[in-house]
């Protein structure tokens, strides 16, 4: 698109032109604008010179718009406002209190995290718009480097070359049983309970370390999970355990999501789900940075 050349009028011609419009006297005029007479007159007589018509008629008693000064007060307000509006979002955006954030997400973040973070943050910066995305770890973490997001929220990251996690919060891990399953009842449950079931599992990726995590769970009892099914999400996961095929192990705000034929038993262990906000190191926006910080201390409540 090419820039329209603007004409030669300087914003202060503009403003000069307005104040002497509503005095109606070169005099206060100048006296409002803290400067003289003959240098407010030269502005005028600028402003006229780019039009190519007189602005005023004045003689030695009275001052009044002609009829292109009339018209002309509108446009010079406009002009002026547009700047001013301008500017103070220019300001806000650099400051981080508005603007438009794209903000990544994996499918488990939106049961306990989301809802926490998301409206009080929108309460806060009403002039910050968030749009969400939910996303798998791979194209979550692919999309945040080449600057489709402005921030991604996920378990588990790996560390990784040009991004920065901050850790959120930390939780339990809980099996995923059938209803009808042997362990499903009982005051105790123990994981090694489950070493002869056969498990439904998420891909393993270089983005995110969770499934490792699954397999340290088991590890620590003495076995391998045996891989029954491989699933993308963890919604078909808990619908395959719901139809028998087999048990899961997913992090314990799942245990939201109340759904007949599903049970959920408590895994007592250090080894926990972490869910970090990522940001790009090179990254400064202020906005970006505030939603991390807001969403570190909602969490930590």
């Amino acid at each position: 698109m090419t820039v329209p050349r603007p004409p030669h009028i300087e914003i202060r011609h503009l403003h000069a032109f307005l104040v002497v419009a509503e005095e109606l006297h070169f005099g206060r005029a100048a006296t409002r604008l803290r400067i003289a007479q003959p240098p407010l007159s030269q502005q005028v007589k600028r402003v006229e010179e780019v039009i190519g018509h007189r602005l005023f008629d004045r003689d030695t008693r009275n001052v009044s718009l002609t009829p292109a000064g009339e018209a002309f007060v509108e446009t010079a307000h406009a002009v002026l406002r547009r700047l001013a509006v301008g500017i103070e979002r220019a300001r806000d955006i650099g400051e981080g209190q508005a603007g438009r954030l794209i903000v990544g997400f994996t499918p488990t973040t939106a049961l306990r995290l989301l809802p926490r973070i998301v409206p009080p943050f929108r309460d806060a910066h009403p002039r910050i718009v968030i749009d969400l995305l939910e996303m798998l770890p791979a194209p979550l973490i692919e999309a945040l480097r080449i600057g489709q997001l402005d921030t991604a929220i996920m378990r588990d990251p790996s560390p990784l070359p040009g991004l920065i996690a901050t850790i959120l919060f930390a939780e339990d891990y809980v099996a995923v049983l059938p209803a009808d399953h042997r362990s499903a009842t009982g005051e105790s449950f123990a994981l090694d309970d489950l070493a002869n079931d056969p498990f439904i599992l998420f891909p393993a990726g270089a983005e995110s370390q969770s499934v490792a995590r699954v397999f340290g769970l088991c590890a620590e009892v003495g076995f391998i999970p045996r891989k029954v099914q491989e699933v993308p999400g963890w919604q078909t996961a808990i619908a395959l355990v719901g139809s028998g095929m087999g048990v899961t192990i997913l992090p314990e705000s799942v245990e939201n999501l109340r759904l007949p034929g599903i049970v959920y038993r408590r895994i007592k262990s250090p080894i926990r789900s972490q869910m970090a906000a990522l940001r790009r190191e090179d990254d400064g926006r202020p906005m970006v940075a505030d939603l991390i910080d807001a969403s570190l201390a909602i969490m930590a409540e």
